[in-house]
């Protein structure tokens, strides 16, 4: 029987193709918005918070632009941050999240522009900001998200497209390349036997691509139970990659910022203390010395190769949840909204 998470993963390049008109739109409004701001900060929290990666790598490549991450703590009680200078952005699905609310919060008391990324546009937050980007995801009934995700993704390239005042390369395919990677991912073999690592799985890219790591970690630990953990790549080779061993496994995700060098480094590494390695990458590059490889025959711009990845990792954790026998939509001990934090 098809998992409502599998129905959702095959949903995405439909949500995305039905939001392009509306998302241009908000995205140009936050973007006018923002006119003379000196940097960007975002609040945002899981999934979001990689999406908010994301966005720091690509408007920082596209447009010079310096994205923060808020740290919500700091925001607790009333706490004052100096947001002089910020255009300040919180992402949140349901609009529910407290932390992130009082990044709002204070944008407003100090009256930055502000607005929201939101799959909820009646929620607290929506309700409460100056600009509301529309995810229009419709209700995500999996607890992992993914549509909520790559509609995210699709959002803030729309909104760095609106900042920086043209067009940003593959923007207008980007349903099409998700619809192809998650028909294409579903259908064919993945190697899960060594991904299903006894003692854990270690995710590891850089730039984009960590985006892409840490959201393909986060699903798989969600939907399958397996001990998964992100890294950028040279954080991983500086020093925790000594930490892993026999019967975890490496996957590494290949973006530009992972150079042939750089790859290698890793991958001997890994192999040294006897990880498994798989490799996840585009057709585009050479083949490397691992265990096996998923290669994506898409010719893409870096970041929306790094969608493509996540959309791929979405489905290696629908297979690697389905091994191991989890129930793939209720994900246990986890929720939609964590109220208390």
């Amino acid at each position: 029987m098809t998992t409502i998470f599998e129905e959702e993963i095959r949903s995405q390049a439909g949500i995305l193709r039905r939001r392009v008109n509306s998302g241009t739109e908000q995205a140009q409004r936050v973007a006018d918005s923002w006119s003379g701001i000196m940097y960007a900060l975002v609040g945002a929290r899981g999934s979001s918070d990689n999406a908010a990666l994301f966005f720091q790598y690509l408007a920082g490549s596209e447009l010079g632009l310096l994205v923060a991450l808020a740290t919500p703590s700091l925001y607790e009680g009333g706490k004052a941050i100096d947001l002089a200078g910020a255009g300040v952005l919180v992402i949140s699905q349901s609009g529910r999240s407290p932390g992130i609310a009082e990044v709002l919060e204070q944008a407003r008391l100090q009256h930055r522009p502000n607005a929201v990324i939101t799959n909820d546009i009646t929620s607290p937050l929506a309700m409460s900001c100056e600009t509301v980007i529309d995810l229009a995801a419709g209700l995500e009934r999996a607890i992992a998200s993914t549509k909520t995700f790559s509609s995210s993704w699709h959002a803030l390239a729309q909104l760095v497209q609106a900042l920086k005042g043209s067009a940003l390369e593959g923007l207008d395919t980007l349903p099409d390349v998700v619809g192809r990677v998650a028909e294409w991912a579903l259908s064919t073999q993945l190697p899960t036997s060594l991904l299903n690592a006894p003692r854990g799985l270690t995710v590891v890219g850089r730039g984009l691509g960590f985006a892409s790591a840490c959201e393909i970690s986060l699903k798989i630990r969600e939907v399958t139970g397996i001990r998964s953990e992100a890294y950028a790549a040279p954080d991983y080779a500086h020093g925790p990659i000594g930490a892993d061993g026999e019967d975890a496994t490496l996957l590494l995700v290949v973006t530009e910022e992972m150079t042939d060098e750089l790859c290698a480094l890793i991958l001997d590494g890994c192999r040294q203390t006897g990880m498994a390695t798989v490799v996840l990458r585009p057709s585009s590059r050479s083949a490397m010395k691992c265990d096996a490889e998923i290669v994506l025959d898409e010719m893409l711009p870096n970041w929306s190769l790094g969608l493509a990845e996540v959309i791929v990792g979405q489905v290696l954790a629908l297979r690697l949840g389905e091994l191991r026998g989890r129930p793939i939509d209720t994900s246990p001990g986890l929720s939609k909204i964590t109220l208390g934090v």
